[in-house]
């Protein structure tokens, strides 16, 4: 015997294939115990029905009709033997034991077979792959002898399974390894991101056997996972699960920040009777792998899953494989997130950059145009002191302005200290009223300040909590029609003070409600309803809110329905006083034509320059009003804002032009946008030119006097 298994370990060792082992091991069985055949029945992949079979004794279709075949039913009979017991399984009369499945004893009549002696070819884990019997011709017990050469059949069919076993494992890790190789160089090149998210996608559903899977990402505002890449799934189930909330399956696995492996899907509690079960069955599901993908901090950024057709999900050693793949997709989510806001930091730094230059130009153009008329107006006193009232008041709007830069950097800096006393409420609201009150008169707003009759004290800085009441008060005048209701609400608490601010305004859109407060954030900031400001305003409002211990939140139902602020800072005593009743009403400021800007002064400014040079000049403080006011006066020259509220600029300009009288009138664009493409825009929209704010007067008058020697008119 000793020299027959010799040659068998050889021939194993050697490399031959499987199927030549094997057989080569049933012909040295049948020399070693003379009269004896010998067969080898492997299990299949899945280790629950017959594989394979090999003997040199019986024909090569002997086990033809077990192919396939559960075990049970194939070689078992219920009740017999279980399958996983490494025990051996023999008998004296195939025919009458009941331990033998019908198709096996149907196999052994066939060939002669009258008794046989099996024992299970067992992996290291106890788990059976394959079977080697020894039957005999006789209907006798089989001798020790024939048991023991059985034992060795089994041994060497173990041997050949593992060995082959093994060298597919080193062949698809040597695959394994080098896809993940070759998908860090990428990650470390500059790949676009979607395409790489789908090679780890890739590469996670081959290693682990399968062709079904998704990468989602997660959304911590909203909690839910969005499907970013996804392949092999059914277009109906990556729709219902295409931004999943705590549902589906990687619910428990995103919630514990830990791999979740569904052996059977139809065991998802959450799922029971839902359609999202009747989804996932209907794409062939029966099983799943969830990872999450982690930042270093340990932060949830998405989840890694694959799907399975078959019950038990993926191996141990695709696992391995799977948690490296996730680290690959978890770098390159947390690489993509850190460049898509540094793109963003970088477009809002653009932006800010951009609409700063027009917020400057603005003032200066006023400053400018009343440094005129103190030129040309020395003999008139009413003029001068217009023109230095419009002068001041454009001063301290650029001192705000800077400011406010200052602020920002000191509080990003850590910088900004408060200068806290002991202050009444009522004190703090007056002075930001009065603060803002050239602007209410402006725009003819009406205020309403409702508050109770009790005096209440503060800790604070009276010069900073009138800025943030200062700044929403100017927020809810900048963004409420001509003629709107802007409302203070005062209501005491306990320990706290709420007060709201509300307007019937251009609103918030419901998707901007909580970046509101972020840095350089304005709402609709398009040139047709440009309303001014710098997106500082209302971060430096909360951040000094927080400042002082208290909170800031905003709500609106959307645009066109107006907005509503809530402060609520910590009071240190509320005190009954006598009633005060507290409203202001502000007439609307009279209207003028001809020079066509939102802005009140730089148009009062200009015009009284214009009028000093002899000219005609008229106002219009929209698009819809410039078209109206032409239609009377019928210009000769209009000088006409861009970003307007309402119709601005370039609409006005282009209906301007289908009209008999606009046809052959000179319109000037005068703004503070001066990019290239802002002088394509105007010039494209109808304009004879573009001339940036702060427009040089000389050059302006010499425009208008070229214009009136072209026409023949002066």
């Amino acid at each position: 015997m000793d020299e027959e298994q010799r040659k068998i370990l050889l021939l194993i060792a050697s490399g031959a294939p499987s199927g030549s082992c094997l057989e080569a091991l049933s012909d040295a069985v049948g020399r070693l115990a003379p009269g004896t055949r010998a067969c080898v029945l492997l299990a299949g992949a899945d280790r629950s029905k017959v594989g394979d079979a090999y003997s040199t004794h019986l024909p090569a279709s002997f086990a033809c009709p077990l192919r396939g075949l559960p075990i049970e039913q194939a070689l078992f009979a219920a009740g017999g033997q279980p399958v996983a017991h490494d025990n051996p399984v023999g008998c004296a009369d195939i025919e009458q034991s009941p331990i033998w499945a019908a198709p096996w004893r149907a196999i052994c009549r066939d060939h002669g077979l009258r008794a046989c002696h099996a024992r299970p070819a067992l992996t290291p884990d106890g788990t059976p792959v394959g079977w080697f019997f020894v039957c005999l011709t006789q209907a006798r017990t089989p001798t020790p002898w024939e048991q023991r050469v059985a034992e060795f059949g089994a041994l060497a069919t173990s041997i050949v399974v593992e060995r082959d076993r093994a060298a597919a494992d080193l062949k698809n890790e040597v695959h394994a390894l080098a896809r993940l190789q070759a998908l860090s160089a990428e990650l470390v090149g500059p790949g676009e991101f979607e395409p790489l998210l789908k090679k780890i996608l890739a590469a996670a559903a081959d290693i682990s056997g399968t062709e079904k899977g998704n990468i989602q990402i997660y959304d911590p505002a909203k909690r839910t996972l969005r499907i970013a890449v996804h392949q092999g799934l059914s277009a109906r189930l990556v729709e219902h699960f295409a931004e999943d909330g705590w549902v589906a399956s990687c619910a428990q696995a995103a919630q514990d920040l830990q791999r979740l492996v569904v052996p059977d899907v139809e065991q998802l509690t959450d799922l029971q009777g839902t359609q999202g079960l009747e989804i996932v069955l209907e794409d062939d599901i029966r099983s799943i792998q969830c990872t999450p993908l982690l930042s270093r901090s340990g932060q949830l950024l998405g989840m890694l899953n694959n799907h399975y057709r078959w019950p038990g999900g993926p191996s141990p050693e695709a696992l391995r494989y799977i948690d490296l793949l996730a680290r690959q997709a978890a770098e390159l989510l947390e690489r993509h997130l850190a460049e898509s806001e540094l793109a963003r930091e970088r477009r809002r730094k653009d932006e800010f950059l951009a609409v700063l230059a027009h917020e400057l130009r603005n003032p200066l153009a006023a400053l400018r145009n009343m440094l005129e008329v103190l030129k040309r107006a020395e003999r008139d006193p009413a003029m001068t002191v217009r023109a230095r009232e419009v002068m001041d008041r454009q001063l301290r709007q650029l001192v705000r302005l800077v400011d406010d830069l200052l602020d920002v950097n000191r509080i990003n800096r850590g910088k900004l200290e408060l200068r806290l006393d002991v202050l009444t409420l009522d004190t703090v609201l007056q002075h930001a009223i009065e603060t803002c009150r050239p602007a209410l008169e402006q725009h003819g707003h009406r205020l309403r300040l409702v508050q109770p009759d009790a005096q209440i004290s503060l800790r604070g800085d009276a010069e900073r909590l009138s800025q943030v009441f200062g700044n929403l008060l100017s927020n809810a005048a900048k963004y409420t029609p001509p003629g709107g209701d802007i409302e203070f609400f005062v209501e005491p608490g306990d320990d706290a003070v709420q007060i709201a601010i509300r307007d019937n305004g251009a609103g918030i859109p419901p998707d901007q409600l909580d970046r509101i407060f972020d840095m350089f954030t304005q709402v609709d900031r398009t040139l047709e309803r440009a309303q001014g400001g710098l997106g500082i305003g209302l971060m430096l409002v909360k951040r000094l809110v927080e400042m002082h211990g208290g909170t800031v939140h905003a709500h609106s139902d959307g645009l066109g329905q107006g907005s509503e602020f809530v402060v609520r800072l910590p009071v240190t005593d509320i005190q009954q006083r006598a009633p005060q009743a507290q409203a202001a009403d502000f007439s609307t400021v009279a209207r003028k034509v001809l020079v066509v800007d939102d802005n009140r002064d730089a148009v009062e400014s200009l015009a009284a320059v214009l009028a000093l040079e002899g000219h005609d000049v008229n106002a219009a403080y929209d698009g819809e009003e410039a078209i109206a006011v032409g239609e009377q006066i019928r210009p000769q020259v209009i000088l006409m804002d861009i970003g307007m509220p309402g119709m601005g600029g370039h609409e006005a300009c282009r209906r301007i032009r289908t009209l008999d009288w606009g046809k052959d009138a000179t319109i000037l664009a005068l703004s503070g946008w001066g990019q290239e493409e802002d002088r394509r825009a105007s010039l494209e929209a109808g304009f004879d030119a573009h001339l940036v704010k702060p427009v040089d007067m000389d050059v302006l008058l010499e425009v208008l006097s070229d214009t009136g020697r072209r026409d023949g008119r002066r």
